[in-house]
C-alpha cells in the first residue's frame, strides 16, 4: 500500500506526460507539416493550419499542466482526470474508427496503445488520490 502513496510515482508519471504533450505540442506548433505527414494528414487550406495549430496547443497546455502538477501537488488530482477523460475519449474515437475504418496501420495501432496507456495510468492515479 505504501508503495501507491509514494509520491515519487506522479513525479515520474507527471514528468512522462508533460514530455510527451511537451514534446509533440510544440512540434506541432512549430512545424505542423512534419507532423501531419508522420499520422498521414494533408492541409487544404488555412483553415486546416489553424485547426491542427490549435490542437497542438492544447496538448501543448497539458504538456505545462502536467509539468506544474508535478510541483504543486493540488492540481495533481485534476490533471490526472482531465488526462484521463481526453485519451478515454481518443480511445473510444480510435477504437470506434477500427470498426468504422477497418484496421488500422501500424503507425495508428502504436498511438492507440499511447493513448490507452496514458488514460490507464491517469485514471489509476486519479482514483488514488481522489480517495487520500
Amino acid at each position: 500500500m505504501e508503495i501507491i502513496n509514494n509520491p515519487i510515482i506522479d513525479k515520474v508519471l507527471l514528468l512522462l506526460i508533460a514530455f510527451e504533450y511537451l514534446l509533440f505540442g510544440l512540434w506541432g506548433l512549430v512545424d505542423p507539416i512534419a507532423i501531419s505527414n508522420m499520422i498521414g494528414l494533408t492541409f487544404n487550406d488555412i483553415t486546416a493550419f489553424s485547426e491542427f495549430r490549435a490542437q497542438y496547443t492544447f496538448f501543448t497546455a497539458l504538456g505545462v499542466l502536467s509539468f506544474i502538477a508535478i510541483f504543486n501537488k493540488e492540481t495533481q488530482t485534476r490533471t490526472y482526470f482531465i488526462i484521463a477523460l481526453l485519451n478515454g475519449r481518443f480511445v473510444i474515437g480510435r477504437t470506434l474508427g477500427v470498426f468504422l475504418d477497418g484496421t488500422p496501420d501500424q503507425t495508428l495501432w502504436a498511438i492507440f496503445i499511447v493513448d490507452f496507456a496514458v488514460f490507464c495510468c491517469c485514471s489509476w492515479r486519479y482514483r488514488i488520490l481522489k480517495n487520500l
